[in-house]
C-alpha cells in the first residue's frame, strides 16, 4: 500500500508523484475539505436551532452576561 498525494479536477485525479505500479490496481481517494467549517457556515438551509443559540448568545453578550474570548488566555 501506498499514499500518493493527488488532484481532483473536473473528475480526474492526477498523481503529484510517479507510482511504480503495472496494470490496474484498486484504489480508495480520500477528499479532504480544506475548511470543513466554510460548508457549515455557508449553508443556505435554514437552522432555527442553530439561529435561536446564536441570538441567545448575542443577547447575553449585549447584556453583559458574558465577555469576548481571550485568544491568550485560553486555558
Amino acid at each position: 500500500m501506498q499514499a500518493v498525494k493527488a488532484t481532483i479536477k473536473n473528475g480526474n485525479v492526477t498523481l503529484e508523484q510517479p507510482v511504480d505500479i503495472k496494470g490496474p490496481v484498486e484504489a480508495i481517494v480520500i477528499v479532504l475539505d480544506p475548511d470543513p467549517w466554510n460548508v457549515l457556515v455557508c449553508d443556505p438551509r435554514p437552522r432555527p436551532a442553530l439561529l435561536k443559540a446564536s441570538n441567545e448568545a448575542l443577547e447575553e453578550f449585549l447584556s453583559g452576561q458574558t465577555t469576548l474570548l481571550d485568544p491568550d488566555n485560553l486555558t
